[in-house]
């Protein structure tokens, strides 16, 4: 059964300070392991180790980091790139590819990062459209398992988003104010796609609830999350498919499917949706695998049963699967080609307990799935933070499936809040870079009661992109992305 694939993949003391103008240094306050620097926290038992690189690895036009958190048993990889135009001035911009399961360094090389995977899969080439072009960008493997993050053997995967988020938590708390402290008081945001709909949330959330129960230690200070074609709500996904296949809203020509298939998929939906929303309101792993296996055999299983391996393609409803797997796109085994490269492992210097890397684990993809995470909705964790004033956007490439544009705002139109009747009411307006019309979006701007400020929820959409924006549409992404930045509205 393709039914989890389909719906949610993509996939204490002095330190010396990391800054833009001087290169890492040694002191008897630090402890080095290998080529490592090694930061402890000084509130848990968190610690960082980490490494300058050079653009051998990644041609990035700026400086460039590498290393691990540990924390007891679980070890998660993250690559840091300073802004190219202002390290000292500019946002930090945390990306987590979604999965759950995939690796961040698909976002790296294949969409936003400041390198992109060469066509032979032995190097990269420099991305003129990456988002560290006027922000210092992370990212970071997780949660422990997935790509060059591992776990001690013996130790079970995690499960679910709200474990991943409590140690990525603390690893932002060490990072901004122990690895790199000038970042402590600059405004940080959280960003990804996919099942990310569900990682950036429950981080987000995390992090604001952690500043509020202790005010006295470091505090990790969140502006924004912005998340593409995330997966927050299976129940609406699935509402979706109906609308994306079956009309031209997208953005095609014809729909997608046929009246007798569109009939079909109407004539379950209703009991799909029924079925899900038990499984909301009682979330238990038995009651909600019987509302995946409705909704799959009555809705989704029409598209993406013929989907993959040469078939359909889920994040490209006007393309067809490029590749003899799942993924659909070239790039994806050839990232996992060159980060298998020795001489990448020597430049990183990849732990011995790390046998080989993958782009995906499917045993954490498992480890969620039997927990249930997969079923559960983040609507309540975005809530929260709109309701603490974080600014708040989901972006949309129109083509995709897996995540649609349907489905997202289905689920946006009907949270409860203080800026639902606005946002509801709002047209659908459109959005411009330069003169060239890119997509629609709508916002509001709501007074929270937050330092006396509005808080924004918007959501925008990209014509002609699908499940990977960036990849489709890269010099759209970037101003998108630098507009939510900049002034926080697309009007």
């Amino acid at each position: 059964m393709k039914l989890i694939q389909s719906i949610s993949l993509l996939l204490a003391g002095a330190h010396v300070v990391f800054s833009e103008q001087a290169p890492l240094s040694e002191s008897n306050t630090e402890q080095t392991v290998e080529a490592f620097q090694v930061y402890q926290s000084k509130y848990t038992h968190h610690s960082i180790r980490i490494k300058q690189q050079n653009d051998t690895l990644c041609n990035a036009h700026s400086k460039q980091y590498t290393g691990w958190l540990d924390v007891g048993p679980k070890h998660l990889f993250f690559w840091y790139f300073e802004s190219q135009a202002s390290p000292s001035e500019d946002p930090l911009l945390l990306w987590l590819t979604g999965g759950p399961g995939g690796s961040s360094m698909i976002g790296l090389m294949q969409e936003l990062g400041p390198c992109l995977i060469n066509e032979f899969g032995n190097g990269t080439v420099y991305n003129e459209f990456g988002w560290s072009k006027s922000a210092n960008l992370l990212f970071v493997d997780q949660p422990a398992g997935v790509g060059f993050s591992y776990i001690d053997e013996g130790t079970p995967y995690p499960g679910s988003s709200f474990t991943a988020a409590e140690d990525m938590a603390h690893f932002m708390q060490i990072f901004v104010s122990q690895v790199f402290p000038d970042l402590l008081e600059r405004g940080f945001h959280i960003t990804g796609e996919s099942y990310a709909g569900h990682y950036v949330p429950t981080l987000g959330a995390q992090i604001v609830s952690q500043n509020i129960l202790y005010p006295k230690r470091p505090q990790v200070n969140l502006e924004s999350i912005f998340v593409g074609n995330g997966y927050v709500s299976p129940l609406d996904t699935a509402f979706g498919y109906w609308e994306t296949l079956c009309t031209r809203n997208p953005g095609v020509k014809s729909p997608i499917f046929n009246s007798t298939r569109c009939d079909i998929m109407a004539t379950h939906l209703p009991r799909c949706m029924n079925l899900a929303d038990v499984c909301y309101k009682n979330p238990d792993p038995a009651i909600c695998a019987v509302a995946e296996t409705v909704c799959w055999k009555g809705v989704i299983e029409h598209y993406d049963g013929e989907s993959g391996a040469g078939g359909r393609n889920r994040f490209d409803i006007t393309a067809p699967c490029k590749t003899k797997d799942d993924f659909c796109y070239s790039e994806i085994p050839l990232i996992q080609d060159y980060l298998n490269l020795p001489w990448v492992w020597d430049a990183l210097h990849v732990p011995k307990a790390i046998k080989n890397y993958s782009v995906y684990s499917e045993e954490v993809s498992n480890a969620f799935t039997v927990t249930n995470d997969i079923g559960i909705s983040t609507q309540p964790q975005v809530l929260y933070l709109l309701e603490n004033g974080i600014d708040v956007l989901f972006y949309q490439g129109n083509l995709d499936l897996a995540c649609n544009t349907a489905g997202n705002l289905n689920w946006a139109s009907k949270m409860q809040w203080k800026g639902q009747p606005a946002f509801v009411a709002q047209p659908k307006r459109p959005w411009k870079d330069g003169d060239e019309e890119v997509g629609w979006f709508k916002e509001i701007k709501t007074s929270m009661g937050v330092e006396g400020r509005e808080t924004t929820f918007a959501f925008s959409t990209v014509d002609g992109a699908g499940h990977m924006v960036p990849y489709d549409k890269p010099k759209e992404a970037l101003a998108m992305v630098m507009k939510w930045l900049d002034k926080r509205s697309y009007a």
